[in-house]
């Protein structure tokens, strides 16, 4: 016997079309939103692979340390035999360019932390030299390019990446990398020995013979290699790969954006499915006699059930398909662009991972069917009576809320239409928050950056911090002498400047009120410090030496405005004290202008204006493409869940408009009833949801300066709440014009024939 088909079926084309508006625009945003985040998982997970693999495939050390002085030839035998490591030499300088650039050099590298040729060749003539593939982007540098470093000119011959510089650290210390006026290159060994003078840093890399052991055990093997170094030879850096900023920061970079981004998807995806939710559940109260019909008919709730369901998962189904379609072929490219203008990443292999379908296709349909089966069934769960007499609840219906007379017939009316639609306007106030927090986040970071240069620039110390290597003199009478070291935040681990300041300093002075110390053990503290790690006047740091366990702990008495850094300040005098250092010790200079009579094999370096708003900057230049896009985002989610929204009040009152237009009332004056309404939920829900986006923001900014060195103060400019206001208010005004003209094709007669 021939089995029947369900003619519920022949419904869904027809429904599709009568809803076709709505469909189109919930297909279009869920394949949009599917394409982005899965063409970045693609790239994400392409470019996260190939930084794996390159670990062992062009050999990355386990460490380094630099020396004071060269070793001898024999002098890491009893190491590498004891500790199980092979010590590689991987001596480098600094030099600067012409137009103000670092240019770390190294000769060429066969054994451990290989570089990837990218374009062009590496060295192999007398003044060939091959650079970092960002920094020449950066740059506008090109191969066959001269370069002047120091007076003399090298010619581009490549463009490499260097395995342990994936992200352009110049110090590790430093808040974040810079792409644009550091990097690093690779010269012959013939120009090694040529520009190597008194400033060569005697660098060592060690790699462990088993590469398979643990975190925890390269840890430890680190820990006891620095204690051997330490009784033999005089450390001036050490640095284990897990704490090593130049090789980890992409990987950890790489890791956070991944679980961000699915999680937009996953709560975008929510908000679709309460969409999907409130507008079948409006349908079924529309078709509310069919469907008590077709129950007294002998249709089963499972069966209403499927079909309701149907062409929100259909839809959502294809929006998938059709977004991991786009994202695996367009968008990846363009994801994978926006790493490669913030990393020195080797060369990649497009991955195509089965993790990213589950993630950005089965994972978002499973809470778009759960959400809607829960809230269609219970929709379902009436008996057939009650849907006959089109009673569509189980509670006992209140008694209506009473409105005072002293309003106007067009506010109670407007309120009315406010009460009865409740869940549908809780739902927009929710997309409106998302949607807000996305949008702040798209326009706060610019104004944050400019803040911060701002601030840093008006509250810095001098124009220029003068770091010797040994204490020298210089004719210069403003120049003024100060201390400074580097000691451990000892429950963090982070690194935070000590400042030895002449209670006199007239640089101090220039910046800051607040009087230094003079009582032994107290300090004062940078604002910075105190914001990241929860410190107030009267508590205790306590900070530890680098190659060391000695701890010091001091009292903190006042915080200074000093956003350059995490920074102690104290009094020089209790400086010399407090490390042990001679009554005429000093670290360097501050100046306000170059000192030019110090040789510079005497400076070991020099941290200016540039190297201070450098974090900014280099945010500024690789999350620059981000905003826009985080911006664009939230206005499109805005927009789409207000047209889904009023479109739907409009359904659900089409009825009633269509009565009022029996008794004469004009299209305008019916959308000063209804979507007017609307327009007071909207602008009520923006100005409500601004201050609890800006306190998420403000945890999440929080969580993430936490995973970085350093801190950048949060801060929203007033002029940007302005413009979220304005963003959504005309953003609404868009489509309150759409629903004007949806009131005008409601016809007269759909009040007549639904008389009952």
């Amino acid at each position: 016997m021939k089995k029947v088909k369900n003619p519920l079926r022949k419904r869904l084309l027809r429904e599709l079309f009568h809803d076709f508006g709505k469909y189109v625009v919930v297909f279009t945003f869920i394949s949009a939103t599917i394409a982005m985040v899965s063409g970045f998982l693609v790239s994400d997970i392409s470019l996260k692979t190939t930084y794996d693999e390159s670990f062992e495939k062009y050999t990355v050390e386990d460490g380094h340390f630099s020396l004071l002085m060269p070793a001898e030839d024999d002098f890491f035998a009893d190491m590498e035999r004891l500790y199980k490591v092979k010590v590689y030499e991987n001596f480098y300088a600094d030099r600067e360019s012409a137009d103000g650039s670092t240019v770390r050099m190294y000769k060429m590298r066969s054994d451990v932390n290989r570089a990837d040729l990218l374009k062009g060749a590496f060295p192999a003539r007398l003044s060939d030299i091959a650079i970092d593939r960002l920094y020449a982007e950066n740059n506008d540098i090109s191969i066959g390019d001269s370069m002047v470093i120091e007076g003399r000119s090298f010619r581009v011959c490549g463009l490499v990446a260097l395995s342990d510089y994936s992200a352009l650290f110049k110090n590790n210390t430093d808040m974040m990398f810079d792409a644009k006026q550091f990097t690093v290159a690779l010269v012959t060994d013939i120009d090694f020995n040529v520009i190597q003078n008194s400033d060569l840093k005697f660098c060592y890399s060690w790699v462990n013979d088993d590469r398979t052991l643990s975190e925890d055990d390269c840890k430890a093997k680190a820990e006891d290699i620095m204690e051997w170094l330490a009784d033999r030879a005089i450390l001036t850096d050490f640095l284990r790969r897990s704490d090593n900023q130049a090789i980890q920061f992409t990987g950890t970079d790489m890791g956070s954006d991944k679980a961000m981004i699915i999680a937009l998807l996953y709560v975008v995806m929510g908000v679709m499915a309460f969409i999907f939710a409130v507008t079948t559940s409006n349908t079924i109260e529309q078709e509310a006699a069919v469907i008590g019909t077709l129950r007294a008919s002998g249709y089963t709730r499972g069966e209403l059930l499927r079909h309701y369901i149907a062409l929100p998962i259909i839809v959502s189904m294809i929006g998938a398909v059709v977004g991991n379609i786009l994202g695996y072929t367009v968008l990846k490219d363009y994801f994978a662009r926006l790493y490669l203008h913030s990393y020195s990443l080797t060369k990649y292999r497009t991955v195509w991972s089965s993790e990213a379908f589950w993630l950005t296709t089965a994972a978002p349909l499973a809470i778009l069917l759960a959400v809607n089966l829960i809230v269609i069934s219970r929709k379902l769960r009436l008996s057939p009576l009650k849907f006959l007499r089109r009673e569509l609840t189980s509670r006992t219906k209140k008694r209506v809320m009473r409105l005072s007379h002293r309003m106007s017939f067009l506010t109670r009316f407007r309120l009315r239409v406010i009460f009865q639609n409740i869940p549908s306007y809780l739902t927009l106030f929710v997309g409106i928050l998302f949607a807000n927090v996305l949008l702040l986040f798209g326009i706060m970071m610019s104004p944050l950056l400019e803040q911060f240069r701002t601030e840093v620039l008006d509250s810095k110390i001098a124009s220029y911090q003068y770091i010797l290597r040994a204490p020298v003199s210089t004719s210069d009478a403003d120049a003024e002498k100060y201390c400074l070291s580097e000691l451990l935040d000892k429950p963090s681990k982070e690194e935070i400047m000590i400042y030895g300041i002449s209670p006199d300093s007239q640089y101090y002075s220039n910046f800051s009120d607040t009087k230094i110390p003079a009582s032994k053990g107290e300090v004062l503290i940078s604002e910075g410090y105190m914001e990241k790690y929860h410190i107030n006047a009267g508590d205790n740091v306590e900070l530890k030496e680098k190659y060391s366990s000695k701890t010091y702990t001091f009292k903190v008495a006042d915080v200074v405005h000093y956003p350059a850094s995490l920074a102690v300040f104290m009094n020089d005098d209790l400086f010399r004290d407090t490390f042990d250092k001679d009554d005429d010790y000093f670290t360097g200079y501050l100046s306000d202008r170059k000192l030019t009579d110090i040789r510079d094999e005497y400076v070991a370096s020099v941290i200016t204006e540039h190297d201070l708003v450098v974090v900014a900057d280099q945010l500024d230049d690789s999350m620059g493409l981000v905003f826009p896009i985080m911006g664009g985002f939230a206005i499109l989610l805005y927009m789409l869940m207000i047209y889904m929204l009023s479109k739907l009040i409009l359904e659900k009152n089409a009825q009633s408009i269509s009565m009022t237009k029996i008794l004469g009332y004009t299209g305008r004056e019916i959308g000063k009833l209804y979507i007017t309404s609307t327009a007071w939920v909207v602008i009520l829900s923006l100005f409500a949801t601004l201050p609890i986006a800006a306190i998420f923001m403000r945890w999440v900014y929080g969580e993430f300066m936490l995973e970085m060195h350093g801190w950048l103060t949060f801060f929203v400019a007033p002029i940007t709440y302005a413009k979220m206001l304005a963003i959504g208010i005309v953003s609404y005004f868009v489509i309150g014009s759409l629903q004007y003209l949806r009131i005008r094709h409601i016809p007269m007669e759909k009040a007549l024939k639904n008389n009952e």
